[in-house]
């Protein structure tokens, strides 16, 4: 694990901070998949991957943007099924939020019309791919996953939209 500190912290504070990884009471780890959950993972993924459309980010990105004026067709949906905390640091132009936890409870909300198109995305591409098969299954005929997820898209060189509201001043929260 290794951490990065700004440039502005002091090279007293660096080498607190190194002397505390070091101790014996003070334990820091990063987090690692078993082996053998990260084999079912990559399993699940790949024989989920069969079922499921990829979409390129260049080509959501001309989707997005061919009427500059109106904005992407009104039956594309670009839905964020990653955790809180990362929708909360950046996200993709004209995505809307829905956590892979609460996506198959909260998509009629959002897309009401299973015939609408879904473009789904996460940070690398897996999670969406499950999420994708998910709405599959309930009936969304044209569901995609965003190949290489939010990753993808940066590495393509296109841009994302930094949050600047908490997340409870984003969602409605009347009917919890």
């Amino acid at each position: 694990m290794s951490l990065r500190l700004g440039s502005s912290t002091g090279s007293l504070a660096k080498s607190a901070f190194a002397l505390a990884a070091r101790s014996s009471r003070i334990q820091v780890r990063g987090f690692q998949a078993s082996r053998l959950a990260a084999g079912r993972y990559t399993d699940l993924i790949a024989a989920l991957k069969s079922s499921v459309s990829e979409t390129k980010p260049a080509d959501l990105w001309e989707r997005l943007t061919a009427d500059p004026l109106h904005g992407p067709p009104a039956g594309l949906h670009v839905i964020d099924v990653r955790e809180t905390y990362e929708w909360n640091e950046e996200f993709i132009p004209y995505a809307k939020y829905i956590s892979k936890g609460t996506l198959e409870r909260d998509i009629e909300n959002l897309v009401s019309n299973p015939n609408d198109e879904i473009v789904v995305y996460c940070a690398g591409g897996a999670r969406s791919i499950i999420a994708a098969e998910s709405l599959q299954r309930m009936g969304y005929a044209k569901v995609t996953s965003l190949e290489g997820g939010i990753g993808g898209w940066k590495k393509a060189g296109l841009g994302t939209f930094v949050n600047t509201k908490p997340y409870s001043e984003r969602l409605d929260h009347t009917d919890v």
